[in-house]
């Protein structure tokens, strides 16, 4: 492995272990209702446990609008959709949108960055199913956008159970040899 390589991995690393980064997409935004005005971005989705069971999920949603002030503003009142009272339902999950600060500098207005939390009880509850079962579909409805494959990091979750039944025979063998 080169230096080079090294360097990538040690940043990936970094950002894994500060954000529990679990997945990555790309999505198209569009911006119109006749689809043909879009805008590329990339969702970024990490976990952060409150409790070993209950915690949410953060979907960080980056587009880059070029600082063009028609755009961001266009972009932004897509998101204005998650306070929208007319489209909510009983079957919604338990979210929070946070409409983000006005950038400061002119590398922020670069970019448009939102974020959406769903909470969950339990560790199920952030499963990756219920990620393509609820979450995507909940989040296509509010906005007008198209997911591509999502890519989920590696990560070293293991269930406590498989955990506990590796240990196991991990230890009889040790006791037998």
């Amino acid at each position: 492995m080169n230096k080079s390589t090294a360097g990538i991995e040690a940043q990936l690393e970094e950002l894994r272990g500060s954000e529990n980064f679990i997945g990555f997409c790309a999505f198209d935004l569009f911006l119109d209702d006749d689809e043909s005005k879009r805008k590329d971005g990339v969702l970024k989705i990490s976990r952060h446990n409150l409790t070993p069971e209950a915690g949410f999920l953060k979907f960080t949603f980056i587009v880059d609008v070029y600082g063009d002030k028609l755009i961001r503003k266009q972009v932004l009142e897509l998101f204005a959709r998650f306070h929208d009272s007319e489209l909510k339902s009983e079957t919604d999950p338990d979210f929070m949108y946070i409409k983000p600060p006005e950038p400061a500098t002119q590398k922020d207005r670069a970019w448009f960055i939102g974020e959406v939390f769903f909470h969950f009880d339990s560790a199920k509850g952030a499963s990756k199913e219920n990620v393509y079962r609820f979450f995507l579909p909940f989040l296509t409805l509010r906005l007008p956008l198209e997911f591509s494959d999502l890519q989920w990091w590696k990560t070293d979750e293991v269930n406590e159970e498989k955990k506990s039944a590796i240990q196991a025979i991990t230890e009889f063998i040790k006791n037998k040899f």
